[in-house]
């Protein structure tokens, strides 16, 4: 059952937040859209094109996510999800006659969806309600804010396709997601956590016990306690899997502070449902890793 106490980013200012979320999905959308991204190359993810990573994202057969996340909001359903690893791959199989232009709508009626929600009476009825995620329940604005981390990560996937990075708030964005569900789930185990996230400009880091977890942003560059350094964009790949880690950490890129510290957080993530293979981090980031992979997994 989620926390009775502080939610994270769910207890934000949701008009502000919602427009984070929304800018979010605005930058995405202008990676995918620019002069130079041909969706028909190759991705960074094995076998997708940039067109399937798009699909992948968008709203499709008069359904999207965000519909999927309020109806579970309406009906209670604090289910756990299994990973929908299959579904997704079958939702790019369905889908792979688009056109480029049918394609990019998908992902503006996923984006305008999310807008709906955030702009409609279900944003103050259920925007702290419980649904069931991969990492457990989680409030509804929590999973709406945690798509920016998949965008942001899918941003980076379309750059074999010529497309530009995505932006620096997409990435912050992507990032704060990452440190508030690694929240979440500390405050699911019931341990006391402080851990920041910090890149050279900005950072985030929450805070965990047993009643809840808060989120908040930080300054960049140093800090004290447990935590990572690094590039947003770095710290964001490292956690999807994406580059390697001890390439990271052996040139100084990613600074780990209180190795030991980190180990805590491994036990957290190690039977929860649908962790991808192979995308977990080693040793005492793992637990920032699995929980990037599992962001990736919160969507319906």
């Amino acid at each position: 059952m989620l926390a009775t106490g502080p939610r994270g980013l769910a207890d934000s200012d949701p008009v502000a937040l919602g427009e984070q979320v929304l800018a979010g999905w605005d930058a995405f959308l202008d990676v995918v859209t620019a002069p130079t991204t041909d969706l028909s190359r190759p991705s960074r993810l094995p076998g997708w094109t940039g067109r399937d990573v798009c699909v992948h994202l968008g709203a499709h057969d008069g359904t999207s996510p965000m519909a999927g996340i309020l109806a579970s909001a309406r009906a209670g359903d604090l289910a756990d999800l299994g990973s929908p690893d299959a579904g997704n791959e079958a939702k790019v199989r369905a889908h792979r006659g688009l056109s480029d232009d049918e394609v990019v709508a998908g992902v503006v009626r996923a984006r305008d969806a999310v807008e709906d929600f955030l702009e409609g009476p279900d944003l103050e009825r259920h925007g702290r309600t419980p649904v069931g995620s991969t990492v457990g329940p989680l409030p509804v604005l929590s999973l709406v804010h945690a798509a920016t981390y998949e965008l942001a990560v899918h941003g980076m996937d379309l750059a074999p396709c010529g497309a530009p990075p995505p932006s620096s708030l997409l990435v912050d964005r992507g990032l704060a997601s990452l440190v508030d569900v690694t929240g979440a789930l500390a405050s699911k185990a019931g341990v006391h956590f402080v851990l920041t996230a910090s890149t050279p400009g900005s950072g985030w880091r929450f805070t965990s016990t047993e009643d809840g977890w808060a989120t908040e942003p930080t300054p960049g560059g140093a800090f004290t306690g447990v935590g990572v350094r690094g590039t947003a964009a770095e710290l964001l790949d490292a956690s999807a899997g994406r580059v390697s880690v001890p390439g990271l950490l052996m040139s100084r890129r990613m600074v780990v502070q209180e190795l030991p510290q980190w180990m805590r957080l491994a036990p957290l993530v190690a039977e929860v449902p649908g962790l991808p293979g192979g995308a977990a981090l080693r040793g005492a980031i793992s637990g920032l890793g699995k929980v990037g992979g599992l962001l990736g997994r919160l969507r319906r």
